[in-house]
C-alpha cells in the first residue's frame, strides 16, 4: 500500500462525506478524488515519470492537501517542505534533493524569485494563487484520461527534508512500505470508533500529514484552520466538533494557562495526540482536568516515523489516578506495534532495564536512508538496529523514558546530567510555562547548568527560590545554576525550542563547546 491506497480506501467507503473543511468551503471525499487525480493528470502530461520528486512549500490549505496525494497517485515521490522555512533554507533543501517539480504558496513564491535558476533539476513550478502561474489555470487545459503507474512496496514514497542538529539539510527516504507501516500504527493506537474529524494543526510536511492520512480509510475529515493560536484552536473544537488533534506540547501548556480555556466545550473530543517532545507530568494531569483522559503520545522522528512508542489514554489515566504509577506520565509510553524497540550500550549490546543507553529501533517504519549520503546511513545502523541518537531507558514494565538527545547532554565535573530530566521538574514550578536547560561555560566544572524559561502571564518570579525548588527535587548537581527569562525562545518551523541558538551564544568565541 501507498498513502494513496488509504485515500481511496475512504473514497470508497464514504463519497459524499466531507474530507476537507477550511472556513465557509468543504470538499467530499468524492470531490476531492476527483481534484487529485486532475492534478496528477496534469503533473504526468508536464512531461514528469514515475520516481520523479515533486515538492510542496504551501501552508495548510485545499491545494496542499490535494497535491499531496495528488503525487502519490502520479506514481511520483512527495517531498514535503515546511511552509515556515524562509526561502533560502527552502532553495538548499530543494537544490540538495533535486526536486524536478514544485507547488508553492503565494507567500512562498515570493521568497523564491530566481528559483528556476538556481535549482538545475527543476523543470516547472506552479504556485496556489490566481492567475497565470497559478494551479487554477494550470488545470483548466484540456487533457486526456490517464492510466496511472502502479507503484511497489519498496518504492520511494517520500523524502521528508530535515536539517537535523548540524543546519545542513538532509533527505530522510521513506518507502511506501514504511509509510504504510507508519499509517497502519497509527490507526491501530487510534482506537478509531467513529469517523474522525482532524483539526490540522501542524504543518501537513510534518507529522500532521501522516496523520490525516492514516484517518482517511475511517472518513476522516480534516479540518484546516488559517490562525493557530492557542483561542483559534479551542474556538475550533467547540464549533467543528473536532474528535482528534495533534498538538506539541507548547501549545497544550498555553492552551491551559489561557484565561478563557474553562468557557469552552471540550465534550467532542476522543484523543488529543502529543509530540515532538516530551511534557511535563504536572502539566498532564492539568490538561486531563481541562480536557478529561484524552490525551496519547507517540515518540517518533521522520527516520522512524509515527511508531516508534505509544502512551495511550488508558495509560494516561492509569498514572494520572494510581500514586503508584504517576512515574510512567515521564514516559513516551511502550515500543509501537509494528516495531522492536532497545536500548543499546556504547559497545553494541542491548541494555537490560533502568539501564541508559541510545535508543534502537528496528522494523518496517525506518527509513531506506539519507538521500545519496551512504556515509550518514551507515552511522544510523548498527547489528540491524537503528540508531535513534536518543539517551533513554526502559524499566522492568517496558515503558520507555526518554532522557536527551545524546549531544544535548551536559558534563559538569565529570557528571553526565540530561536536560530533559531537569526540564521535567523545572516545569512542575507553577510560574513556569516552558523551560529549556542548557549547558554554559564554567571555569570550575566545564559547563554548569542554565535554565531558560518562558513565565505564566501575570505572575511573580524569584529566580532563587526557582532554583531551590529545582535543587529539592533533583539534587544541587542536576539543578540550574543560573536562570533567564526569556519572553520567546527561539523555535524551529515545528515548535521545537532551538536550544543550540540559546547555548551558542555562551560557547562563541571557545575552541571547544563542551
Amino acid at each position: 500500500m501507498n498513502m494513496n491506497d488509504f485515500f481511496e480506501k475512504g473514497v470508497a467507503r464514504f463519497p459524499d462525506r466531507d474530507a476537507v473543511r477550511h472556513g465557509d468551503r468543504s470538499w467530499t471525499f468524492r470531490e476531492l478524488d476527483a481534484l487529485v487525480g486532475r492534478i496528477a493528470t496534469a503533473l504526468l502530461d508536464s512531461g514528469l515519470d514515475a520516481g520523479d520528486r515533486v515538492a510542496i512549500y504551501a501552508p495548510n490549505g485545499i491545494w496542499t492537501y490535494a497535491c499531496q496525494y495528488a503525487i502519490h497517485r502520479a506514481g511520483m515521490v512527495w517531498v514535503p517542505i515546511n511552509y515556515r522555512n524562509t526561502g533560502a533554507d527552502a532553495i538548499a533543501s530543494l537544490d540538495k534533493l533535486e526536486i524536478n517539480w514544485l507547488f508553492l504558496g503565494e507567500a512562498q513564491a515570493e521568497g523564491l524569485e530566481g528559483a528556476r535558476e538556481r535549482l538545475p533539476s527543476l523543470r516547472g513550478m506552479i504556485h496556489f494563487g490566481a492567475g497565470e502561474g497559478g494551479i487554477e489555470d494550470w488545470l483548466a487545459r484540456e487533457r486526456a484520461p490517464r492510466t496511472f503507474p502502479p507503484r511497489e512496496a519498496a518504492d520511494t514514497a517520500m523524502i521528508a527534508s530535515s536539517s537535523g542538529t548540524t543546519g545542513a539539510p538532509k533527505g530522510i527516504v521513506l518507502s511506501n512500505r514504511s509509510v504504510a507501516a507508519a499509517l497502519n500504527h497509527l490507526r491501530i493506537v487510534s482506537e478509531i470508533t467513529r469517523p474522525p474529524v482532524h483539526l490540522v494543526v501542524a504543518p501537513l510536511s510534518h507529522s500532521a500529514g501522516l496523520y490525516a492520512a492514516a484517518l482517511m480509510p475511517a472518513g476522516g475529515t480534516s479540518v484546516f484552520i488559517d490562525k493557530t493560536d492557542p483561542l483559534s484552536i479551542m474556538k475550533a473544537i467547540q464549533d467543528e466538533g473536532i474528535t482528534t488533534l495533534f498538538l506539541p506540547p507548547t501549545l497544550i501548556y498555553m492552551m491551559i494557562a489561557h484565561p478563557e480555556a474553562g468557557e469552552f466545550d471540550f465534550s467532542s473530543l476522543d484523543l488529543i495526540v502529543y509530540g515532538a517532545a516530551p511534557m511535563s507530568a504536572s502539566k498532564l494531569a492539568e490538561a486531563a482536568r481541562l480536557f478529561g483522559h484524552k490525551l496519547a503520545q507517540g515518540y517518533a522522528q521522520f527516520e522512524a516515523p509515527m511508531g516508534c512508542t505509544y502512551l495511550s489514554t488508558q495509560d494516561h489515566r492509569e498514572a494520572l489516578e494510581n500514586p503508584g504509577l504517576v512515574h510512567r506520565l515521564r514516559s513516551a509510553g511502550r515500543e509501537g506495534a509494528l516495531v522492536r524497540l532497545e536500548i543499546m550500550g556504547d559497545d553494541g549490546e542491548i541494555m537490560g532495564p533502568n539501564e541508559r543507553g541510545e535508543i534502537v529501533v528496528r522494523g518496517e517504519i525506518v527509513m531506506d536512508g539519507y538521500y545519496k549520503d551512504e556515509a550518514a546511513t551507515a552511522a544510523t545502523r548498527r547489528n540491524g538496529w537503528h540508531l535513534t541518537g536518543d539517551v533513554g531507558y526502559k524499566d522492568e514494565d517496558g515503558f520507555v523514558y526518554i532522557v536527551d538527545r545524546k549531544k544535548e547532554m551536559i558534563v559538569s565535573g565529570g557528571f553526565n546530567i540530561y536536560p530533559a530530566e531537569v526540564e521535567q521538574t523545572a516545569m512542575a514550578h507553577p510560574a513556569i510555562r516552558d523551560c529549556a536547560i542548557i549547558g554554559v561555560p564554567d571555569d570550575k566544572w566545564g559547563e554548569a547548568v542554565m535554565a531558560v524559561v518562558e513565565l505564566r502571564e501575570g505572575v511573580e518570579f524569584d529566580a532563587d527560590s526557582f532554583i531551590a525548588f529545582c535543587k529539592e527535587r533533583v539534587g544541587s548537581m542536576k539543578a540550574p545554576k543560573s536562570v533567564v527569562v526569556h519572553d520567546n525562545m527561539p523555535r524551529s518551523a515545528v515548535g521545537k525550542v532551538l536550544k543550540r541558538t540559546l547555548r551558542d551564544q555562551y560557547w562563541e568565541g571557545r575552541e571547544r563547546a563542551i
